[in-house]
């Protein structure tokens, strides 16, 4: 595992209940300011470039920032100039089960708030991807530990969509958590249906996990 001196002064934070761990950090990065989060997309750009595994692949997806989440701007303009091909969560919802598929982030595409207030591009459902059909995943995420477990926003979308890795121990595609250096915490409790990462990404550097 490759970790760093964060120079925050409030990072690794203390663990402590999920939902009160979860609330800490996301107001945490919504108190970044503009400048922060400026620097913190340029950071997070200039690491994953150093990785192999990002610069091979081929279909990349990852997000639109929304409640102070670390930006991803840097990262499509660069999958754009150097013929990657960006894909957004579109969420699906059925027989009470949360997941997600991906749609090609083209910039001719009209974008349509989901239920959660969070644009989604607007494509017929057919151009819509499977989970599998990816190469590597930048997810976000509310928190993460130097195992590799995270906490996300707590609706179990990324969970669900990705439980095929857990279960068949699939290695396509690579998942790699993407988040500022003050997300990091001690410990956070697993849950039995939680995804493991390998990678973590931040602005300030990368943590490796596992083989």
């Amino acid at each position: 595992m490759d970790s760093i001196n964060t120079g925050y002064p409030n990072s690794p934070a203390p663990c402590g209940d999920k939902k009160r761990l979860r609330g800490m950090l996301r107001a945490a990065r919504r108190g970044l300011g503009e400048e922060d989060q400026q620097r913190a997309a340029r950071g997070l750009l200039a690491q994953l470039t150093e990785l192999e595994i990002f610069r091979l692949a081929r279909r990349i997806a990852l997000y639109l920032p929304n409640d102070g989440e670390i930006d991803t701007g840097e990262v499509i303009r660069w999958c754009r100039r150097n013929g990657r091909r960006p894909y957004l969560p579109v969420v699906q919802r059925a027989g009470g089960r949360n997941w997600l598929l991906f749609g090609e982030y083209r910039e001719d595409c009209g974008f349509s708030p989901n239920n959660l207030g969070i644009p989604e591009p607007v494509l017929d459902p057919s151009e819509l991807v499977p989970a599998h059909d990816l190469d590597l995943v930048l997810l976000p995420l509310v928190g993460f530990d130097l195992e590799g477990n995270r906490i996300g926003m707590g609706g179990g979308f990324y969970d669900t969509t990705f439980e095929f890795i857990r279960e068949a121990r699939a290695d396509q595609p690579i998942l790699i958590g993407i988040a500022h250096e003050i997300q990091r915490v001690e410990r956070i409790d697993v849950e039995s249906w939680d995804i493991p990462l390998p990678m973590v990404v931040t602005d300030r550097g990368v943590y490796r996990f596992g083989k």
